[in-house]
């Protein structure tokens, strides 16, 4: 394990104009999604609180935590967090794997008048497997004899550059996805995890 846990403590914070009008207009849109009964496409789909991601992406942004402005979300969804993060001057990018989410993801956004790149693809490059086993999901180096991907398609920047990663796992996916960023950042590199309401824990790559 090449990874620390930072010390954060969620508290509530004023959010500004901006940003309180989006999380608005994403609430609406997702409580519309539910009304349609679209979201039985993805029943383990459950959106983060707004709020608290952008309360923890701007503490990590205002304690100068990482090395620069790059900016990853895995499986976006809606790309909430992606938005909140090109809100705090971050060059986002979300890499969702369900091409319609990413649709809704990019209206929302451009609807917004907010700027990111959402790629529809898998988190997990090439050169890795994900795996089921005892009622968690892990990863592993394919048998096939891929080299690992350090790149994802459409994405110039390589991974080892990118300074912050989010993720909201999916249960049973926490320690998956903690291996993940061991094996993808680069030194220096932050990750955010929301484990679920007010319960959110910050990585440093070491």
């Amino acid at each position: 394990m090449a990874y620390e846990q930072i010390p954060y403590e969620f508290t509530d914070i004023e959010l500004p104009e901006a940003v309180a009008a989006f999380i608005e207009e994403a609430d609406r849109r997702y409580d519309s999604y539910q009304a349609e009964g679209l979201h039985k496409r993805y029943p383990r789909y459950v959106p983060s609180e707004p709020a608290q991601v952008y309360a923890a992406l701007k503490h990590v942004r205002d304690a100068g935590l990482t090395l620069g402005d790059s900016f990853i979300e895995w499986g976006s969804g809606f790309g909430v967090a992606t938005g909140l993060a090109a809100l705090l001057d971050y060059a986002a990018h979300g890499i969702e794997i369900q091409e319609d989410l990413i649709e809704k993801a990019e209206s929302l956004l451009e609807y917004q008048q907010v700027d990111a790149i959402f790629i529809n693809g898998s988190y997990i490059p090439e050169g890795l497997v994900e795996y089921e086993t005892l009622g968690t999901t892990d990863l592993e180096f394919d048998n096939m004899g891929h080299e690992l991907t350090p790149i994802y398609e459409d994405m110039e920047l390589p991974l080892n550059e990118v300074d912050l990663f989010f993720v909201y796992p999916w249960p049973g996916e926490q320690g998956m996805m903690l291996k993940l960023f061991d094996l993808l950042a680069g030194e220096g590199a932050i990750l955010v995890v929301y484990f679920g309401d007010r319960e959110i824990n910050l990585y440093r790559k070491l």
